[in-house]
């Protein structure tokens, strides 16, 4: 991790224009705060930084205050409920994403290839588009009285995948995916996950 944080430190100090981060899951504390000086740097040479979290970000306190730090500085901070892998590319040039996504500590692959960044970026741009500013609230579906989380829940639970995956791609617990499938079965009137999978898409939820 020392040396991730190196070479972030390194790539923000070369930025010239922008830095565009990807920053799915849960947040640690202690890689907030090592990311702190690099992106302060940054953002006082005028560097623009636009950043994407999970939307159950907005529940962790440590986030939000650093996001927030982010804003008051000139940073541009969106959420949404399912965002791109982890990643950090510095003036479309150069990124770095994490050798497997499911574990940062395994280490990060520098990338520099056009072609991979084009996809990458293609990847953050579309994310980046259907995501919400930070302090605004996403109301929910005025068609179906869905939240974004819930109708993307309802989306990746129908193509079979399970809660725990789920959880993983949201950002949330597998406890939390159940109380938001009670709460969608209730709306629906249904009494198991199959009948709420054929009601949501008899009414054009899915």
């Amino acid at each position: 991790m020392d040396a991730i944080h190196s070479r972030l430190e390194q790539m923000g100090r070369s930025a010239t224009t922008e830095v565009l981060s990807s920053q799915p899951g849960n947040q640690r504390p202690e890689d907030l705060t090592a990311s702190r000086p690099a992106d302060a740097e940054a953002l006082g040479r005028g560097i623009t930084m636009r950043t994407l979290y999970q939307e159950s970000a907005r529940n962790q306190p440590h986030v939000t205050t650093y996001a927030h730090w982010l804003l008051s500085q000139g940073s541009e901070i969106r959420t949404a409920p399912a965002i791109p892998q982890r990643m950090v590319i510095v003036d479309r040039t150069q990124g770095l994403v994490p050798i497997d996504p499911a574990d940062n500590r395994k280490g990060a692959l520098h990338v520099t290839e056009p072609g991979i960044l084009a996809a990458l970026l293609d990847f953050f741009e579309q994310a980046w588009n259907t995501a919400v500013p930070l302090g605004a609230t996403r109301p929910e579906d005025p068609r179906t009285n869905l939240t974004a989380t819930e109708r993307e829940l309802l989306r990746l639970l129908s193509s079979g995948i399970t809660d725990d995956v789920a959880g993983q791609r949201l950002g949330i617990s597998s406890r939390t995916v159940g109380r938001h499938m009670a709460s969608i079965m209730e709306r629906l009137g249904a009494a198991s996950r199959f009948e709420a999978g054929i009601k949501a898409a008899h009414r054009g939820w899915l």
